[in-house]
Parts: C-alpha cells; sequence; structure tokens
C-alpha cells in the first residue's frame, strides 16, 4: 500500500528531501512543517534561497549536505545517557571480552553517531576506570562535521551533565569560564572522524572499522528506512570481531533478521553479539522457521525495544488518573507452573521453544510470554500474533500494552495509538503506556497530547516508593521511570517553539 503525498508548502522542499533519503536513507518524515524549518536553517547557513541553486551545492559540497543531514536529526545526548547501557558494558561484556582474548588485548570501541561526543567520552571514562587505559582504542564518528568539531572541543554547560549518572563525570572535569572542560586525560583516548553510515564505504582499515570489540550505535535507526536498516545491520556485523557486542538505542527497531547477530536478553531490552568462536550457542540468523504440520497458535517473531519509540495519530487523551497506587496487574502475579519451562526457555534466550511451550497454555499470560518470545524471532509476526491473543482475552491488559509497542516498532501509528489507548482503557494507572503513548504522539505531531502524556507518567510514578517495581515495565522502578518521563518532557518543553504574545 503506497503512501499518501506529503503535504510540503513547496516542491522544491520534496526535492531536497528526496535527496537526502538517497544519501542517508531517511524515513519519510513524520512532521513536514519541522522538516521545512530544519532545510530553511540549513539553506540560510548557505545564504541561499533558490531551491535549484541550493541542490546544486548539497550535491558538490559534502560539508553543505552534512549541516542539512544534522538540521534534520536530533542531536540529543549527554553524558552516560540511558545508564544501563554502560553498566552492562563494564558487568557483562568487559569480563566476556577479557575471558575471551586475554589480559593483554587492546580493546576497541566504536561510538557510530557520536553528536556533541558525550557518548565517547562517557566510553573512554569506564575503560578507564576498568584499567584499560594502555590498552583502548575508542573511535567516535558523525556526519556533522560542526558537531565534531564540538566534541574535538569538549567544552560542555550544565545540560550534557542532567542525567542521573552525571557524577560519573565530575572527576574529569574542570570549570573554565562558565564551561565544563574535558581533562586531556579523557580527550586524548577518543579520535573523531567523519562517516555517514548509509554509505557503503565501512567497514575498512581506511576508516579504523574493523575488527572492534563494542560498538555503540544508539537512537541512529530510528532515521532510517527498512533497506538502509538492513545494509547498516549488515556492515555493523561485519565490523565487529568474533564475540563483539553491539548495544543499539531503546528507540531502535529491533535487528533480527537483518544480520546473524545473537540477541541477548537483558534486563533493559536486547543487545547483540557476533558469536565469539567455539560458542556452543549459534547466532540465530533470520531463521527459517518451519512450524509443526498443526498451526501453532503463534507464529516466530522478534523483539523491539519494549520501551517508548515512535508512532500513531492523535486523538483526545482520556482524563489522567490520580496518582494513588493502582492495583496490581493480572499480569503481575507469579506465573503458573505450567509456564516455567517457557521461562526456562525465554532465560536461555531459545525463543523458538519458548514460544512453543507457552503457546500451548490457555491463558493471557501464556500468550504474553509466547509473544515476547516469538517478537525476538520476526516482529511482524509477533503483531500478528498479539492481536489474535489480544481478540481471544480482549481484558488482558500486558496483551494489548505488548500490541502497542510491537505496532510501534513497525511504524504503525494510527494502530499503536489505538493499542496504547485500549490498554489505558482498561488500566487508568499504566505508567509504562503513557509513557509510550507520549512518545507516540510526539511522532505524530500532537505536543500537546504528548506533554500531557509525559505529564501522567511522572504524577503516577511520583506517587509510589521511588524503589517500586512497576507492573509490566520489565523491573523498571517508579523513581527511574519518573526521571525518563521528565527528562522527554523537558526535552519536548526545549524543542517546541513558544506562542509568541
Amino acid at each position: 500500500m503506497s503512501q499518501p503525498p506529503l503535504p510540503w508548502s513547496e516542491a522544491g522542499y520534496a526535492r531536497i528531501f528526496e535527496r537526502v533519503q538517497e544519501r542517508a536513507g531517511f524515513l519519510p518524515p513524520t512532521c513536514v512543517s519541522a522538516t521545512e524549518d530544519g532545510i530553511g536553517r540549513a539553506m540560510a547557513r548557505t545564504g541561499l534561497t533558490d531551491f535549484a541553486l541550493y541542490l546544486e551545492r548539497i550535491d558538490s559540497d559534502p560539508a553543505a549536505l552534512d549541516v542539512l543531514i544534522s538540521e534534520l536529526t536530533i542531536g540529543e545526548t549527554y553524558f552516560f545517557r540511558t545508564p544501563e547501557h554502560f553498566d552492562f558494558l563494564s558487568q557483562r561484556v568487559l569480563p566476556e571480552l577479557r575471558r575471551l582474548h586475554g589480559p593483554a588485548h587492546t580493546l576497541r570501541v566504536w561510538s557510530a553517531g557520536c553528536a556533541s561526543g558525550e557518548e565517547p567520552y562517557s566510553l573512554a571514562v569506564v575503560l578507564l576506570s576498568e584499567g584499560f587505559s594502555d590498552r583502548m582504542e575508542v573511535l567516535a564518528t558523525d556526519i556533522s562535521r560542526a558537531a565534531l568539531d564540538r566534541a574535538r572541543e569538549a567544552r560542555y554547560g550544565p545540560w550534557s551533565l542532567r542525567g542521573a549518572e552525571a557524577a560519573r563525570i565530575q572527576p574529569y572535569l574542570r570549570k573554565e569560564d562558565g564551561r565544563f572542560v574535558l581533562v586531556p586525560e579523557v580527550r586524548q583516548r577518543v579520535r573523531f572522524a567523519i562517516l555517514n553510515l548509509a554509505l557503503d564505504t565501512w567497514p575498512s582499515r581506511e576508516t579504523g572499522i574493523h575488527d572492534l570489540d563494542v560498538i555503540f550505535c544508539r537512537n541512529v535507526f530510528i532515521y532510517f528506512t527498512r533497506p538502509t536498516i538492513e545494509a547498516v545491520a549488515r556492515r555493523l556485523h561485519e565490523s565487529l570481531a568474533d564475540g563483539g557486542f553491539l548495544i543499539t538505542g531503546p528507540s531502535d527497531p529491533s535487528l533480527a533478521g537483518f544480520s546473524p547477530f545473537e540477541p541477548l536478553l537483558t534486563k533493559w531490552g536486547v543487545a547483540w553479539r557476533r558469536t565469539p568462536p567455539g560458542s556452543s550457542q549459534t547466532p540465530r540468523p533470520p531463521p527459517a522457521f518451519r512450524p509443526p504440520a498443526a498451526p501453532p497458535p503463534f507464529l516466530p517473531s522478534e523483539l523491539p525495544p519494549l520501551r517508548p519509540a515512535p508512532t500513531p495519530p492523535p486523538a483526545p487523551l482520556p482524563p489522567p488518573p490520580s496518582p494513588s497506587r493502582a492495583e496490581p496487574l493480572p499480569s503481575a502475579a507469579p506465573a503458573a507452573d505450567g509456564l516455567e519451562p517457557a521461562r526456562q526457555a525465554m532465560r536461555r534466550g531459545d525463543w523458538q521453544a519458548a514460544a512453543q511451550l507457552a503457546g500451548a497454555e490457555d491463558s493471557p499470560e501464556a500468550a504474553a510470554v509466547a509473544v515476547r518470545a516469538l517478537a525476538n524471532v520476526d516482529p511482524a509476526a509477533a503483531v500478528r500474533a498479539c492481536a489474535e491473543a489480544a481478540a481471544h482475552h480482549p481484558l488482558s491488559v500486558e496483551l494489548r500494552y505488548l500490541e502497542a509497542v510491537l505496532l510501534l516498532g513497525q511504524g504503525r501509528l494510527g494502530e499503536a495509538e489505538r493499542a496504547a489507548r485500549q490498554a489505558l482503557y482498561l488500566e487508568p494507572s499504566l505508567a509504562v503506556a503513557w509513557l509510550t503513548l507520549g512518545h507516540v504522539l510526539r511522532r505524530l505531531g500532537d505536543a500537546a497530547g504528548s506533554l500531557r502524556a509525559f505529564q501522567t507518567t511522572e504524577r503516577l510514578c511520583a506517587g509510589l516508593p521511588p524503589d517500586e517495581p512497576l507492573p509490566l515495565a520489565e523491573g523498571e522502578r517508579a523513581g527511574r521511570l519518573a526521571a525518563v518521563a521528565r527528562g522527554e518532557r523537558m526535552r519536548l518543553e526545549a524543542t517546541e517553539p513558544r506562542e509568541e504574545s
């Protein structure tokens, strides 16, 4: 089904964005007016107002194209953003790499899409604290020359220190003229270079992108079309050494089916690994899963991050629930004994076995386990399975919420919004559903609705003890989710234009 034409105000904007899509593999914009504003800012920096002349400029001047692309993306970052990823690096990745390569190995790390440098410098600090000071190489790349210039300067304001883990970078900063400057011990550990991830110029020894142990490529895939995601995922796999790890962002789509990564289920989502040599665990490439002769209750599928991401069409929000403590959802109850084999298979990462075992049980809890397992193999089929299960168990809050997240990962925004609102109709105090709805509405351009959804998430979490686990939140605590919602709200307030009086 073809997409309807976008409502560009002038054909020149459409031609320019088509050129960006050719060069960078971007998805069509969800907010045309914001894209036109970005193109306008980029044109103003060249002094050109004629679309044809500007097209000639970006064709002949790579720096002008870089400026345009940077105006159309959000270089949102701060030190130790998503701290769970850095904890995973320290607690799981580095011990595994030491065991695999021995203590003398020089660790090679790449921050792909590094923006103004906070991510690669955070990585360098982790490696320094873990004793890799003389055995580390940190490469950082971005498509924006301006962002790389800021990264090399390594001078930051308080906004870059706003995360919950900012204290980890403080010992490596000194105050100069109201700014925070990184000490040379950290700055000299990172090498910056320009790179367009959508171009087939890497991996290669010329770029230094080869035989890498760790890649952070977070919140980059959200901009790409499916063919670009597939090509970039394949090249990322080729860039890793055997046993190397890839960390993507919480809003990025799943890479299952795009490249033979081994998925690693964690408390915060899925990480990816190039299978080490001699491993007894074979990677699960885009599998040709052959179901039994009798059609199984569910087909194979893959897991998009069960955290907020892009999604659906605006609609009036229901009245915000009061911040009083919600009754526990049925899915929070202990699992029935019959589901334990399926849960064990999930813990082993044997998604197909988990889906089949859970599919043999007829309960909403079993259906949710099956959907989560199948989502790690084939996302589109997981969406279908979840819709069937939700129709069979229409009062299951968990299935409606999972359906919203899966649809969001597929970019089916209208359906995702519908599923999120159905979950909230069944359970108005479900904080994770409000947070997901906030992301959905923001992508749809409904800034006011998105803001209210994030505010509701904050209010719900503030009414609970900070350490209390939240229903359907994968172990996330109320205090942490409140901080996430607060950050999203502040980001929205900072980026939305204010009305002039």
